[in-house]
């Protein structure tokens, strides 16, 4: 969370702080594996390395957070079991490591940082600043309230981190990346190409004679392992959701109306003002600035001819006020009126209301539709609570998952044969399963009439079981049987093998200097300008266009897509490599990721040198990786 306070302070390398390097500290860390668990401390205790032992409330903090930070960047709740899926259980635990792993070593060398220093660097950050470049108290209080950070709290935080970075800015600060390196990456990032091409399409190919049966019969026994076919599975499938029941959920109109009045408090939108303030040197100069509002001078003269700035607040609620003499202000004024000088938290201001929102209660027609679907929900999933303790119940007592449906009148799911991408036989792919890549995932992984473990989506609040009931083993196809595949695959190949000859002809021909025209009849020839190695053009590949860098000027090349049969024929007309040198950005890029380089190798090393013991019982405590249902 302090990471997104930084935002925009990272512009240049002395500002680089250790969040930034955390990224990179894990890939070596995940590495290790951590499978040493250790003995002997306190069930509180998640890891210990070297003397300092990280506590279970300081991972769930940073894990909560994590989790948090992630879900408002893709808009959506992330849930533990998506964190641990993706490993960052693990990431999070390696930051708070590594930092152990540098405070360590900087208590050892005695390093240490003034308040003052904190300070300034606070002043400095992006995020803290207001409309007018400068730092912003009202906005710095309210980052920390709702980040749950107490001002102490994050100013020890702060002074950790300028302490480590003391450490980590010596390693490799007089780094300069070498010219052939800056003036490579340079060439990769700035070179231009030129290029004129045609597309081959089985069209091209021609006419593909008949296979008689003894080629076909000869293809199919050089690729056998391509017609073999798939292993399938018969299966039983029991699907219990709260969206699947919610419609059989009634809500009556007298139950729709009380749960109306329940929340009618909650869903009522608080008056929200729109205010602006003048910050004051003293209250004789606010006091001499409300006389000329009295006059009838603007609020925006007034603050012009002072040379004082005007600070929006923004639209907020009596409560969002976190200077309560501004607070009582604002909420007393009229619209487009200006207080009198207030003696405020941070000194004297001048405030006005630009806009007032009343309190609104969105009426019962309104949300009615909304709110019965809601209740219809809550309903079902404690509905499906109980339906899914029973069938576990029925399960225990031995009942297959075909007896339960029968015996609780549940929809059952009868899959006859299916292969591992959802195919049957057929080769048409079987519909409406749930959860399909999780439940053919496990289902290929049982066995045959074995009770299974459940699918358990936590986030639908949905259940999956399922029994595997016959399982018919992958096997070689008879030639008959394959005859189809075979000669759809004997033509695709041999198009293919046409469409190569012809591109490899005109190939020549270019390379020998003839024109396209002449090289391609009756092909369009196009033209791609500005061509880089990132570029995407419509109609050429990546693997195409990374040929292209590969071909010197004047010569041709082929591109053979893998979405397609194309063939597509390309000559370099012409490449453009600036002169001027590499941009400091790069050159700044190339110099951090160096240094970057350095201080994991460097963090590494520490972190081997101190030891490190984990406890994954903990670990596991605060992920819910040993939770079950």
């Amino acid at each position: 969370m302090l990471q997104g306070f930084r935002a925009g302070s990272r512009t240049i390398l002395t500002q680089i702080v250790l969040f930034i390097l955390m990224g990179l500290l894990i890939i070596s860390f995940t590495f290790w594996g951590i499978g040493d668990v250790f003995r002997g401390f306190g069930a509180q205790t998640v890891a210990k390395i070297g003397n300092t032992e990280i506590q279970i409330d300081q991972y769930r903090r940073a894990f909560n957070d994590r989790l948090q930070d992630i879900g408002r960047q893709i808009n959506r709740p992330f849930t533990p079991d998506q964190a641990r899926a993706m490993g960052i259980d693990r990431q999070v635990l390696g930051e708070l490591v590594a930092e152990a792993a540098l405070d360590e070593k900087t208590k050892s060398m005695g390093l240490a940082a003034t308040d003052a220093t904190v300070r300034d660097r606070v002043m400095q950050f992006q995020g803290f600043k207001g409309p007018d470049g400068n730092f912003d108290p009202v906005r710095y209080q309210a980052l920390l309230r709702n980040n749950n950070y107490t001002e102490a709290t994050f100013l020890a935080a702060e002074k950790r981190i300028a302490i480590r970075q003391q450490l980590l800015s010596a390693l490799g600060g007089e780094v300069v990346p070498p010219k052939t390196l800056t003036d490579a990456f340079w060439r990769l990032q700035s070179e231009t190409r030129v290029i004129e091409y045609v597309r081959l399409t089985p069209a091209q190919a021609g006419a593909i004679p008949a296979p008689s049966e003894d080629e076909l019969k000869k293809y199919f026994e050089a690729n056998k392992a391509a017609f073999r076919a798939p292993e399938y599975r018969s299966l039983r499938v029991l699907y219990l959701s709260p969206a699947a029941i919610t419609k059989d959920v009634v809500i009556s109109d007298d139950d729709l109306k009380k749960a109306y009045e329940s929340i009618k408090e909650r869903i009522t939108t608080p008056e929200r003002r729109q205010i602006e303030q003048i910050s004051f040197a003293s209250m004789d100069a606010a006091k001499a600035a409300a006389d000329r509002f009295a006059k009838g001078e603007q609020f925006e003269a007034v603050a012009k001819v002072l040379n004082l700035s005007i600070t929006p607040l923004g639209t907020l609620t009596k409560t969002e006020i976190i200077d309560p003499p501004v607070a009582v202000s604002a909420f007393g004024l009229a619209a487009n009126t200006t207080s009198q000088p207030i003696a405020g938290r941070f000194g004297p201001v001048i405030i006005r209301v630009s806009k007032i929102e009343p309190q609104r209660t969105p009426p019962f027609d309104e949300i009615s539709k909304a709110l019965r679907e809601d209740l219809q929900l809550r309903q079902a999933v404690t509905r499906v609570q109980g339906l899914h303790d029973k069938i576990e119940d029925e399960r225990g007592a031995g009942l297959t998952i075909e007896e339960i449906s029968k015996k609780m009148n549940l929809p059952l799911i009868t899959v006859d044969a299916i292969d591992r991408s959802g195919a049957k036989p057929d080769g048409t792919k079987v519909a409406d399963l749930p959860n399909p890549e999780a439940l053919l995932a496990a289902a290929f992984q049982a066995q045959k009439n074995v009770e299974t473990d459940a699918i358990e989506m936590r986030e639908s609040r949905s259940t999956i079981w399922f029994e595997v009931v016959d399982i018919k083993p992958s096997r070689e196809r008879a030639f008959e049987e394959a005859k189809a595949s075979v000669e759809t695959r004997w033509k695709d190949d041999q198009v293919g093998k046409k469409l190569t000859e012809l591109a490899a002809a005109m190939q020549k021909k270019l390379d020998e200097g003839a024109a396209f025209a002449a090289a391609a009849p009756n092909l369009k020839v196009e033209k791609a300008e500005k061509l880089n190695r990132a570029t995407t053009v419509p109609g050429l590949d990546a693997a195409t266009i990374a040929r292209v860098f590969l071909t010197a000027k004047d010569k041709s090349g082929v591109g053979t897509p893998d979405s397609t049969a194309d063939r597509i024929v390309f000559r370099v007309t012409a490449i453009d490599v600036p002169a001027t040198a590499p941009p400091s950005p790069l050159i700044q890029q190339l110099t951090q990721s160096i240094q970057e380089d350095l201080q994991v190798q460097y963090v590494n090393r520490l972190q081997t040198n101190l030891g490190l013991r984990l406890n994954e019982a903990a670990m596991r405590q605060v992920t819910g990786a040993g939770e079950q249902r």
